[in-house]
């Protein structure tokens, strides 16, 4: 009985669709509005620093005098843009109706950095320079000094990594219906997540000073920002203009989620050192492992614009642009610096495809 129920409620379904797609009644499907909208979007506002460096060049003179010059520069990430997707599905047969939309991104970048001093010359040398490099971000700083017989060198890899998506589920109340258009309201909720995550890797030396001594250093660290689960209220208003095949569409929107973030940073350091009278190295470690959470409040401010062209009567092409601006959005924790928040703005172009019913 149970599998003639099954096939039966199949054979509905398929008999419904067919008919929904052969067009049936028109009438009768008028309400439906699908839109389809591949994008490229980028983000700005991101907490894209991740550490300073600065190199201090020393020039010796035969008369051992010196004169130093420092730089400084700063390591910055670039998330860039990225494809995405943004969909949209309406139901509107009078001048009430539902509606779900949705929309994510994700985008990351890395780096990787050589960085070496070089030792002070021997007193018979001419005239001659050396090096030394100070690297400072938010979890380690190091110190290459010119004092080791060949040099220190640095290794760095970092990588920073950004997730967010969106739904929005809301109702419908036309407010003003003219002849080439009309305005609605909406409202609902939004349901989102937002995701920062960052790491870090180093390798200090090896190196060897004139005596023999042999020390290195490797460490690594993972910050992270998750906010995987947020909720809250949503209200807006959508317009549609029309002359002839052409069409403008938008909306613009305000919603709030909120939620917790977990706040977690992870970070290790070891330290080896040995000299020639002793056969094994001796090895210093630490450990650091801290994590918080909070409740955050989110404004979330959404707009679109985009022209269409009606193909058919059912069938839209268009262009258009859109732009979400997340104020006080969580960033990631590090050991050296307070917690802060940013606002990030996505943007960018996107193509529609829309199918009316």
């Amino acid at each position: 009985m149970c599998d003639k129920k099954i096939r039966a409620f199949k054979a509905l379904t398929v008999t419904i669709g067919i008919y929904f797609l052969l067009g049936g009644q028109v009438h009768a499907y008028e309400g439906w509005n699908l839109q389809l909208e591949p994008m490229y979007m980028g983000v700005a506002g991101t907490d894209n620093h991740q550490a300073n460096i600065t190199t201090t060049t020393t020039t010796y003179s035969p008369s051992r005098s010196s004169s130093s010059t420092s730089t400084t520069t700063s390591q910055n990430f670039d998330l860039g843009g990225n494809g995405t997707f943004r969909g949209q599905l309406e139901y509107m047969p009078e001048d009430w109706g539902i509606g779900v939309s949705g929309w994510w991104f994700d985008a990351s970048d890395s780096s990787n950095l050589n960085l070496n001093s070089s030792p002070p010359p021997s007193y018979n040398s001419p005239v001659t320079t050396s090096t030394t490099i100070y690297y400072s971000s938010n979890n380690f700083s190091f110190y290459l000094p010119p004092s080791s017989f060949d040099g220190r060198v640095l290794l760095t890899s970092a990588n920073s990594s950004l997730g967010v998506w969106n739904v929005d589920a809301y109702g419908i109340k036309t407010l003003g219906e003219f002849q080439n258009g009309r305005i609605n309201m909406t409202f609902g909720a939004k349901f989102g997540s937002i995701v920062n995550k960052k790491y870090e890797a180093f390798n200090q030396g090896p190196a060897t000073n004139s005596f023999g001594y042999f020390s290195s250093e490797i460490g690594s660290a993972t910050n992270s920002a998750d906010a995987s689960f947020l909720v809250g209220p949503s209200i807006g208003v959508q317009g549609l203009g029309k002359y002839g095949k052409h069409r403008l569409e938008g909306f613009l929107s305000q919603s709030v989620l909120i939620g917790n973030v977990d706040y977690e940073t992870i970070a290790s350091r070891r330290y080896s050192y040995s000299y020639p009278s002793y056969p094994y190295p001796l090895t210093y470690s630490s450990n650091t492992n801290l994590s918080d959470s909070e409740t955050l409040a989110i404004p979330v401010t959404e707009m679109k614009i985009k022209y269409l062209y009606d193909v058919t009567e059912n069938l839209s092409l268009g262009l258009g642009f859109f732009g979400s601006a997340w104020i006080d959005t969580p960033t990631t924790p590090a050991l050296y610096n307070d917690r802060q928040y940013k606002t990030l703005f996505f943007y960018g172009g996107l193509g529609s495809i829309n199918l009316r019913y």
